[in-house]
């Protein structure tokens, strides 16, 4: 199998709080990427990507410290990184940190 090169084309810090519905990932200018590396640092978080929003209780858990890898070379994750939404599940707010890849 042949090797796919990443290539980082932009970043993001996101403040992940109560916001109801979630927030939503903010694209780079100039381009939609395929691919994304989120580090979850400080609070977990959940998140969701389809019709139901995440809420303190409902979506996909992430613990502080994780990272959801959203980079498999052979996949593009554009309708995911457009769909998801994130928020946190206790007091303190999350932050994200995003390396977007094409």
């Amino acid at each position: 199998m042949a090797e796919v090169a990443l290539n980082v084309r932009g970043s993001q810090q996101l403040t992940v709080d109560a916001t109801a519905g979630g927030v939503a990932l903010t694209m780079p200018t100039g381009f939609t990427p395929r691919h994304a590396l989120i580090a979850v640092t400080n609070a977990d978080i959940r998140w969701s990507a389809s019709s139901t929003a995440p809420t303190a209780t409902v979506g996909i858990p992430v613990l502080a410290g994780a990272y959801i890898d959203w980079t498999d070379p052979l996949t593009d994750f554009r309708g995911l990184l457009l769909t998801a939404k994130f928020i946190r599940t206790g007091g303190t707010s999350a932050i994200l940190e995003i390396q977007y890849m094409d």
